[in-house]
């Protein structure tokens, strides 16, 4: 046995810089470069100082250009072709291994850069390599010519040139902004500040404009400096000066906003030039790679000129300002710690910190962030983003990104005072599937840097801060974290949608459940997601994700995010705006299993229900329209848990009755405020039971995506405990708000 030795050779890439490798590492590191220089404009291979140039320069060039042997025959060139293709075989060969392998840390993937660049009949170099590969008899020359053009190359400043981190891949960075940033001053000297707050708060109660209140402020200071000149001189003339007497000026970032590919600009940048257009490149690595194009700007008439202005503006609100009024709260600090003194039963879950996240987050390292030590200064949020319509008159769609932090008890935890804002999304329409990458980056760039801590005056600490879960509609969830549509496969296991003749999707199927019933791995997600972004057209990411169902997001930046198992399935929208929508109105209703007359004697049955009055809106209207017209989430949940049994038993078959039983079951034991793993393993039974029992009465074809996603709600809810802490009503709630401030 004996240990084989090998010399090592300098290599002067931007990642070695100079340090004594392997040649086959040198030469990897080579092809690297290779493929950068072919691929983006305006980067330039790294070369060796002047004393060590010729060889070095040489060899980075032969191996630029190695798949076209010396001499002219194609039986050498084939021959030489085959010899690399053995040697690309060898297990240091980064590049070529198209094996994927499990990692330990999450890297960034290496790029085969010549697989399928020649055509095995023709032997010429397709998919844009004609740049790369130069014919054998001017070798020489042109190597010759190549260096020197290396040597006196010097880049401009709009050519692209990459870090040694940086990798010819789609960007979804957010630029640079140039607001200074500054906490509030608490010590507001001005004794008479009660008199403007009352008036800001007047405008916000009767929805009053800027002009309005300016004029309001100007005739307060007249009143009063007439009163007592003395004593209101200092007081505010102008709406200007009230705002910054009280700091009330704005700090968030806003961003102008490409109304075709989402990329984000500063606005000074894109209203300074005349028609500035779109920079942003898809698909970097494609050889003729075109920017968007897209004119950002408009030009907007005033009284005395034409100014530009963008077409869109994303306001991005500033997460430490709200952390910091938040910790400016007398009673933050100690609400924040009150789980701590909970009385722990191991068996019972009452709130999200009896579930595995909390008592076991970060799954990545031995120290646990929440700690009785830690209640007040390592907090843990929940995101949900949604779409809503700020117009009654018109269609036009609106997006929020809230988040509200966990550590909160749940009597306050979802109070609009108390909820995070992370961003609004531009509309008229809803963001396009990846696109909301553009709007999530400097939001995840502020979720990393509240990771590593972040100094808040008014907690006087530093403060960490963690995305732990992620509650939100299916389609926003999908986008959100970057799974494929809920149509063709489940984001928590490896369930794919059925086809039958028709070519219409569905989830029947359970004779196998021990199969597909498992948690996806999270390595190979994140592997997926890594080859997502390295995709070269559009054609080649939709088979991509429709064989690996994942695409990338930048939640994926976040260390500790698990885009699986952080994802929840919201009940709902899952289980009342879902299924018993979908069995009340397409099995019974549409299938004629209830008739208009049984709508009427239905509606009849429910009015003299006599119910608290808590319990909310008695659902009178079941006979409107076609049936249970414009029924709400809350409805929906009162009509399955109040009112299904009494008003539809007798009119249904054996069959439906034990559907209805069986689902009115798991629903009244999963909205319990205090559950125990019993209740959840009956609950799960159930609705099994139910996704069965549809399945023998009326075909696989009817098994629909909630009703496969529904299995998974009993391991959400022993993840963050009962529905209460994690489902999306409060958020709808918020999206009413906002609504209700256009109208």
């Amino acid at each position: 046995m004996y240990t084989k030795l090998r010399n090592k050779v300098r290599c002067y890439c931007k990642e070695c810089n100079g340090k004594y490798v392997e040649e086959r590492t040198r030469k990897t590191h080579a092809d690297f470069e290779c493929c950068l220089a072919s691929s983006v404009p305006g980067f330039v291979p790294s070369l060796p100082p002047e004393n060590n140039r010729d060889k070095s320069a040489r060899t980075i060039l032969e191996v630029c250009h190695n798949p076209i042997a010396e001499g002219s025959s194609k039986s050498k060139k084939k021959a030489k072709r085959k010899e690399n293709d053995n040697n690309d075989k060898s297990g240091s060969d980064v590049f070529a291994s198209q094996k994927r392998q499990r990692q330990d840390q999450f890297r960034e993937p290496k790029i085969n850069q010549y697989e399928n660049s020649f055509d095995d009949e023709s032997n010429k170099p397709i998919d844009g390599y004609e740049d790369e590969i130069l014919p054998n008899d001017d070798m020489d020359d042109k190597s010759n010519k190549l260096i020197n053009r290396y040597e006196n190359e010097v880049p401009s400043e709009n050519d692209m040139v990459l870090d040694e981190e940086e990798i010819p891949i789609e960007q979804f960075i957010a630029p640079e902004n140039d607001l200074e940033f500054e906490y509030p001053d608490t010590n507001i000297n001005f004794a008479d500040s009660w008199i403007l707050i009352w008036i800001f708060k007047y405008q916000t109660r009767f929805r009053l404009s800027d002009v309005a209140i300016d004029s309001l402020i100007k005739f307060f200071r007249q009143v009063l400096m007439n009163a007592d000149q003395t004593r209101f001189k200092d007081f505010p003339s102008s709406l200007h000066i009230a705002n910054k007497l009280l700091q009330i000026g704005s700090q968030s970032k806003t961003y102008a906003v490409c109304p075709s590919c989402n990329t984000l600009y500063n606005i000074v940048d894109v209203v300074a030039e005349e028609g500035f257009k779109c920079t942003h490149v898809e698909f970097p690595m494609k050889s003729k790679a075109k920017p968007c194009g897209m004119e950002v700007t408009m030009q907007v008439p005033l009284t005395n000129e034409i100014k530009r202005r963008p077409k869109m503006l994303f306001p991005l609100p500033n997460l430490k300002i709200q952390i910091n009024s938040l910790y400016r709260r007398p009673e933050f600090k100690q609400q924040l710690r009150k789980w701590t003194n909970r009385v722990i039963d191991n068996d019972m879950l009452a709130d999200i910190y009896d579930g595995k996240i909390w008592k076991n987050f970060p799954d990545t390292s031995d120290n646990t962030y929440f700690t009785p030590e830690t209640a007040d200064c390592h907090l843990g949020i929940m995101i949900n983003l949604d779409w809503f319509q700020p117009f009654e008159s018109s269609a036009y769609s609106c997006g929020a990104i809230y988040g509200v932090i966990c550590n909160l008890p749940r009597e306050i935890r979802f109070r609009k005072e108390y909820m995070l804002t992370l961003g609004l999304l531009p509309g008229p329409n809803e963001v396009k599937l990846h696109k909301i990458n553009h709007y999530l980056s400097p939001i995840v760039d502020e979720l990393l840097e509240f990771w590593n801590g972040v100094e808040i005056p008014a907690a006087g600490k530093n403060i960490r801060l963690a995305l732990i879960c992620c509650s939100n509609d299916i389609p926003a969830a999908r986008k959100l974290c970057g799974h494929i549509s809920a149509l063709v496969g489940c984001h928590r296991c490896y369930k794919r949608a059925n086809s039958n003749n028709e070519n219409k999707l569905n989830f029947g199927g359970f004779d196998d459940m021990d199969d597909w019933f498992i948690e996806k791995d999270l390595e190979e997600h994140q592997r997926n997601a890594k080859d997502w972004r390295l995709c070269r057209s559009e054609e080649e990411r939709k088979r991509h994700v429709s064989s690996t169902h994942v695409r990338w997001t930048e939640l994926l930046r976040l260390p500790y995010f698990n885009p699986i198992r952080h994802l929840v399935v919201d009940p709902m929208h899952c289980l009342f705006l879902g299924i018993a929508h979908w069995i009340v109105k397409k099995l019974w209703i549409d299938g004629g299993k209830i008739t208009k007359s049984d709508l009427q004697k239905m509606e009849e049955r429910a009015k003299k229900i006599k119910v608290p009055a808590d319990i909310g809106r008695v659902p009178d209207k079941i006979a409107t329209g076609e049936g249970f017209s414009r029924f709400t989430a809350d409805q929906w949940k009162s009509f399955i848990l109040i009112y299904a049994i009494p008003l539809t038993w007798d009119l249904l078959a054996d069959p439906d009755r034990k559907i209805l039983g069986n689902f009115v079951r798991a629903c009244s034991l999963l909205v319990c405020r205090v559950i125990d793993y019993n209740i959840l393993n009956e609950a799960h039974e159930r609705l099994l039971k139910v996704a069965t029992l549809i399945e023998e009465n009326y075909g696989p074809e009817r098994i629909t995506p909630n009703l496969h996603l529904c299995l998974h709600i009993a391991d959400c809810c022993r993840d963050y405990g009962p529905l209460y802490s994690f489902w999306c009503f409060s958020f709808e709630r918020m999206n009413g708000i906002l609504g209700m401030l256009f109208c």
